[in-house]
């Protein structure tokens, strides 16, 4: 038989459901946003799409869309929920309240391009923002501490677009500023293992569409008009 030591962590990374914010084009970050009657309901749908399969743990972001999202997911589990700053959404200073048309004038004059391409999730360079390297540097380690503490197990976690986004560029090995060509929807889930020192992209599952749904928005691309 296999020993479940040797057997690596399995992570279900999951975005939390929509907020009013995100129904109103308007940034988040650190901004302690709850979900929406929307948000409420795609977690719900994210709790029955789950319940067949058993987490020994679940984690969240210590933010209330995330959190929520969490506790309405292990409704139908049997572990108790951790919570962590560490899977909090970048932190996005004097963005935060922000709407797509208001970042996008702020962002006009900067120079660096990947802060130029529409894209929400990508805030490389930008002056006041979290960097890239402190997103991920706080990301690795929670995914590292999640994974080392549950070998052979699937473990859930609760987390953010931006977060998402960036974990998903550092798995594949693409520049922070690559075109991002999928859709950060909410209930969007990234499914990874660890292998030797990194980690490997085993899936990018959207729930919705796997529920027979519509696939919901992109909340973290703005229009180009």
């Amino acid at each position: 038989m296999n020993n479940p030591e040797k057997i690596p962590a399995r992570l279900w990374l999951v975005r939390h459901g929509q907020t009013d914010w995100n129904a109103e084009r308007r940034i988040q970050g650190h901004t302690p946003t709850e979900l929406n009657a929307v948000g409420r309901q795609q977690a719900d749908m994210l709790s029955h799409w789950f319940a067949t399969r058993s987490f020994s743990a679940i984690w969240s972001s210590d933010l209330p869309r995330a959190l929520q999202t969490a506790q309405t997911i292990a409704t139908r589990q049997s572990c108790s929920i951790t919570t962590t700053p560490q899977l909090r959404e970048r932190g996005l200073g004097v963005f935060e309240g922000k709407t797509w048309d208001e970042v996008r004038a702020m962002r006009a004059d900067l120079t660096n391009s990947a802060t130029n391409n529409g894209d929400l999730a990508d805030w490389t360079g930008v002056p006041g923002v979290e960097s890239d390297l402190q997103l991920w540097t706080r990301t690795r380690g929670v995914l590292d501490t999640m994974s080392n503490a549950a070998p052979g197990n699937d473990v859930l976690a609760v987390t953010h677009g931006g977060v998402l986004k960036h974990i998903i560029w550092h798995v594949l090995g693409l520049p922070a500023g690559a075109p991002r060509r999928f859709g950060l929807s909410n209930g969007l889930t990234a499914v990874l293992e660890k292998r030797g020192d990194n980690y490997y992209l085993i899936s990018l599952l959207d729930i919705e569409m796997l529920m027979g749904r519509p696939s919901s928005a992109d909340t973290a691309n703005a229009p180009s008009a």
